[in-house]
């Protein structure tokens, strides 16, 4: 299905492919496949957020971080995506970049416990 030109079905049937492609192992083929599917619908934002996890994986923060950065782009009422910087920026040590955007997911969703424990950690 196309809706605003993006192809819906082949962009589901890519994620679907990199999620088997990072399950075997092999993840130069299910990072294509990520990158696929965001291509054929800019607006899927949990192939960003895989992609992105498929980065952290292989310790790859700085391109995760990027990854969630165009994802915010496409949809900035997505607060899960600042929470995924914070946690990658933590892990590579850029304190003021973690800070900044842990606050702006609890700003997002100050109900959301996991932020508020995630806060704490940050400092």
């Amino acid at each position: 299905m196309k809706d605003h030109g993006y192809d819906y079905m082949e962009s589901e049937d890519s994620y679907d492919m990199a999620l088997e492609w990072a399950a075997r192992g092999d993840y130069e083929k299910a990072e294509a496949h990520f990158k696929k599917a965001i291509e054929l619908n800019p607006r899927f934002i949990y192939a960003y957020v895989s992609l992105s996890e498929l980065h952290a994986r292989r310790g790859r923060y700085s391109d995760a971080i990027g990854v969630l950065k165009r994802a915010s782009r496409e949809d900035p009422s997505f607060h899960r995506l600042h929470y995924l910087i914070a946690k990658y920026a933590y892990k590579m040590n850029n304190a003021q970049l973690a800070h900044r955007h842990i606050l702006a997911a609890r700003e997002a969703a100050p109900e959301e416990e996991l932020y508020r424990r995630a806060a704490r950690i940050i400092g």
